[in-house]
């Protein structure tokens, strides 16, 4: 009841005092836009924060990105050293198996000592012009044999896998003239030697 009755008062006189009155809506104008001016000021500064925080999480991302890709790179570089590491390895092998020359007598009794025990010849051997490449020379070979089916099979990948680098360019086969059932191989390669 007293605040009612204050509230009359207050309204009484705010009606007799014009004055007064405008006083006070002058002080509420100015209120309400200094609240709105302060509320514009206050938006900006949170657009402008959010901004920066937003091109911060930008940059984070970015980086994230960038240290994704540098740990990417960083194994596969890792990857391409064990490569090397091991081809350096296969290099080393390989050059045990290219002598300084041809060793040719060494050469033919490898040869030989590929060939089945019966029921099996080597025919001949030919060696051809010699040609250099780089630090490497090739010679060309003809090898000439007779025999069964499977026992020419099992000469020609024994060559092959003799620990001498000895490369098979093709084999032509036709039926022996001489002793049937058996075949008549010939074994067209190349050996390799160091030069130096």
């Amino acid at each position: 009841m007293k605040r009612h009755g204050k509230l009359k008062q207050i309204a009484a006189y705010l009606k007799s005092n014009k004055i007064a009155a405008v006083i006070l809506m002058v002080f509420v104008f100015i209120y309400l836009i200094n609240s709105d001016i302060f509320l514009n000021i206050m938006s900006k500064k949170i657009s402008l924060k959010n901004t920066a925080i937003a091109k911060l999480n930008g940059r984070i991302n970015t980086i994230k990105k960038s240290t994704g890709s540098l740990s990417a790179e960083k194994r596969g570089l890792i990857n391409i050293e064990n490569q090397i590491k091991i081809l350096r390895i296969k290099l080393k092998n390989a050059e045990i198996m290219l002598p300084k020359t041809f060793m040719i007598s060494n050469l033919i009794k490898n040869i030989s000592l590929n060939k089945p025990a019966e029921n099996f010849s080597i025919e001949n051997i030919n060696f051809g012009t010699p040609a250099k490449y780089d630090s490497v020379t090739e010679l060309p070979i003809n090898i000439s044999i007779t025999g069964g089916f499977n026992k020419t099979v099992k000469f020609i990948k024994n060559v092959n896998s003799m620990k001498r680098i000895f490369t098979i360019d093709y084999v032509s086969i036709k039926a022996s003239k001489k002793s049937f059932p058996d075949i008549k191989a010939d074994i067209k390669g190349y050996v390799f030697a160091m030069d130096g």
